[in-house]
């Protein structure tokens, strides 16, 4: 259980604790003495200590002495004695992921950062305990068939659970919010650092309050322009294409999966032609799970898998071995694992609250999915549920391009499936104070490479991106294949 302290913002409140910070600048924010001592465990075991509280915030801000939310927020204050008082804020991607949920494996990825300056974990609305737009489908198979129908259903019926107003759970929600806390503390200026949703944060918040800003760091980056969701198909074929190719061309891996990506485009055709009834072990209770697979099964395992490089190295295995025993049982269970870990880390509702304000109002109309592995499968499911959701307002320049003066470090992984390093190229012509790093072999983001945070401290202090030290860059290489289910060749 976590500790909180509570912290309501009204408009006098606000103002006399910004006299009283201006009065004595960093003391709050050098002790957090309102906040408890806690415990924040993550994923893996992992758990760090923290300072935790509340903030309290006008659902509406059109109406600030209307309903009130409570946000979740942590600080993992710095080792030094005497921090800077420009922290660190983590923007958590998804949406729909808990800041406080990855606290623990952020905060010893950016170990380095926090010797001199306070990494703090504000919760978006709408996730971990923050008033979350949960939404876990009774059955995994709806969401590993893509079967928009069943989803849709499931999520009308999430948001009959829900005593919030979705329309105010958007982008510029969390940033006004982000804006509350550093208020609170009298912060001058902050850091900021997101990864792949939260770059679309950092950007927002950037925009909105661009002399509070110090630095950026955007981790697997989405483009200002882009509409998120619009190009995962183009994007995920892009990656699987360049992961076939290095089979191809590695000696090991051709040999045992000779002409992969031949028996990868036969196998989308096979199962979008006729799905297959199988059944499989579910990973949590044991219970055989019937399953179609599909197109769409096979596209939600490889999906997913495609995100990390070490997960990568399985694929050219996988698809091999269902397309010559015509057995897909171990790519399903796959993606029944992947899907039963992201519905349970994601607050599934915030994406549509996002999505729907932010993203499918001006959908792109000119792009051809046919011939990919997951088709149209987003553009459906937005439709079909955006359709009916309650859509939150966004400024009509939301998706325009803006440059910054402030320093700004663009992250991409290689083989990153969902924002991959052109993307990185389209955010560094934008900021003309930026530099993009691509690091080679590695998927979607990177901060936790110990290559890159120790690039990320070093960037955060400085506050330039002129002059660092990228060496650790040259030695990065590919994952090996794996060649069995044990692993890599030895």
């Amino acid at each position: 259980m976590v500790g909180v302290g509570t912290l309501r913002i009204n408009p006098s409140a606000l103002a006399l604790s910004l006299l009283a910070c201006l009065s004595a600048p960093g003391l709050a924010a050098k002790n957090f003495d309102d906040l408890r001592s806690c415990e924040l465990s993550g994923i893996g075991g992992s758990s760090v200590s923290a300072r935790c509280g509340t903030l309290e915030v006008p659902e509406d801000r059109d109406q600030p002495d209307g309903r009130q939310l409570s946000l979740s927020y942590a600080v993992v204050p710095a080792r030094a004695g005497s921090p800077a008082l420009d922290p660190v804020f983590f923007l958590a991607g998804g949406p729909g992921q808990s800041a406080i949920d990855v606290a623990p494996l952020i905060s010893m990825a950016l170990r380095g950062v926090n010797r001199d300056r306070h990494l703090v974990f504000l919760e978006q609305r709408g996730t971990g305990s923050s008033h979350p737009l949960n939404c876990n489908p009774d059955d995994l198979d709806d969401m590993i068939e893509m079967d928009t129908d069943r989803i849709n259903q499931a999520v009308r019926d999430c948001m009959a659970d829900w005593d919030v107003d979705v329309r105010h759970f958007t982008s510029n929600d969390y940033a006004q919010d982000m804006e509350a806390l550093r208020g609170v503390y009298g912060f001058e200026q902050i850091n900021l650092i997101g990864g792949s949703y939260g770059t679309r944060m950092a950007q927002v918040y950037l925009r909105a309050y661009p002399e509070r800003v110090r630095s950026v760091v955007l981790d697997a980056v989405a483009p200002t322009r882009l509409r998120l969701g619009s190009e995962h198909s183009l994007k995920l074929d892009q990656a699987l294409g360049l992961l076939f190719q290095r089979c191809t061309d590695s000696e090991t891996c051709s040999e045992r999966f000779p002409d992969v990506e031949t028996a990868f485009r036969d196998l989308i055709q096979q199962y979008r032609d006729n799905g297959q009834s199988i059944t499989i072990s579910h990973p949590r209770t044991g219970e055989g799970t019937p399953i179609e697979f599909n197109d769409q099964t096979l596209g939600g395992a490889l999906r997913f898998l495609a995100y990390s490089p070490q997960t990568q190295m399985i694929i050219p295995y996988l698809v091999h071995e269902a397309a010559t025993t015509g057995q897909p049982d171990r790519i399903a269970a796959q993606a029944l694992i992947m899907t039963d870990q992201i519905t349970g880390q994601l607050a599934f509702g915030l994406n549509f609250s996002v999505g729907c304000s932010e993203d499918w109002p001006s959908w792109p109309q000119d792009i051809d999915n046919r011939d990919t592995l997951l088709g149209d499968s987003m553009v459906e499911l937005y439709a079909s549920i955006c359709e009916w959701w309650p859509a939150g307002d966004s400024p009509t320049d939301f998706h325009t391009p803006f440059d910054s003066e402030a320093p700004i470090l663009i992250l991409s992984g290689e083989l990153d499936p969902v924002t991959p390093p052109e993307y990185g190229e389209e955010a560094a012509s934008q900021f003309s104070n930026s530099l993009h790093l691509v690091g080679t072999g590695l998927g979607h983001t990177v901060t936790s490479h110990p290559c890159f945070s120790g690039i990320i401290a070093e960037f955060f202090d400085s506050a330039s991106v002129e002059a660092l030290d990228t060496d650790c860059m040259e030695v990065l290489d590919n994952a090996p294949f794996f060649v069995d289910l044990l692993g890599p060749q030895p």
